[in-house]
C-alpha cells in the first residue's frame, strides 16, 4: 500500500489563495507516492498541468556556469527538475523572480510571452519541461529588447 502525499494543489507564487491560472507563473505540487519500492511521482496534462501537454524536452549534463534559455516563448510551459536543481529567472516585461527548483514533486508554470532564463544548475541536474505546443522557431523570441516591446503591448 502506498503512503500518498497529495501535493495536487496549484500554490500562485504571488498570492498563495489565488485561483488555479494559465496566465500565472505558479509552482505546481504533484502527487507523490512513497512505499518501501521507492517515490513515483506523475504529471498528466489537463490535470496537473493546465494545459494538454504537446512536446516534452529535458535539459541535462549542463556544464559549470553555463546559461540556458534567456528566451521568451509564446507558449505555456512546465519546468519540473526531477534530480538535482537549478534556477530559473523568469520575467513577464514588468517584474523579474527567481525560483529554484530543487524537488521532483514541485515545478514551475511558466505561462506564455515570458522571459526566462536557467542557471546556475547542478553537475546531476536532470530538468524535464513540458509544452502545450509542439516545436516550431517562431514561437520564440530571442531578443529581450523585441520582448520587452511586445510585452508592453
Amino acid at each position: 500500500m502506498y503512503d500518498k502525499m497529495i501535493y495536487n494543489d496549484i500554490l500562485p507564487i504571488e498570492d498563495p489563495n489565488m485561483n488555479r491560472s494559465e496566465n500565472t507563473n505558479a509552482k505546481l505540487r504533484l502527487t507523490a507516492h512513497i512505499d518501501a519500492r521507492g517515490r513515483l511521482i506523475a504529471v498528466e496534462g489537463e490535470k496537473d498541468v493546465p494545459f494538454e501537454i504537446k512536446r516534452t524536452f529535458v535539459i541535462s549534463d549542463v556544464p559549470a556556469g553555463a546559461v540556458r534559455g534567456e528566451h521568451a516563448y509564446i507558449r505555456n510551459e512546465f519546468a519540473l527538475c526531477v534530480r538535482g536543481s537549478c534556477r530559473v529567472r523568469i520575467s513577464d516585461g514588468r517584474e523579474e523572480t527567481t525560483y529554484a527548483l530543487d524537488r521532483p514533486d514541485v515545478g514551475l508554470l511558466i505561462p506564455g510571452m515570458t522571459w526566462r532564463t536557467l542557471f546556475d544548475f547542478s553537475p546531476d541536474c536532470l530538468l524535464f519541461v513540458f509544452s502545450d505546443a509542439h516545436y516550431r522557431t517562431e514561437d520564440f523570441i530571442s531578443d529581450r529588447d523585441e520582448f520587452l516591446k511586445r510585452a508592453r503591448e
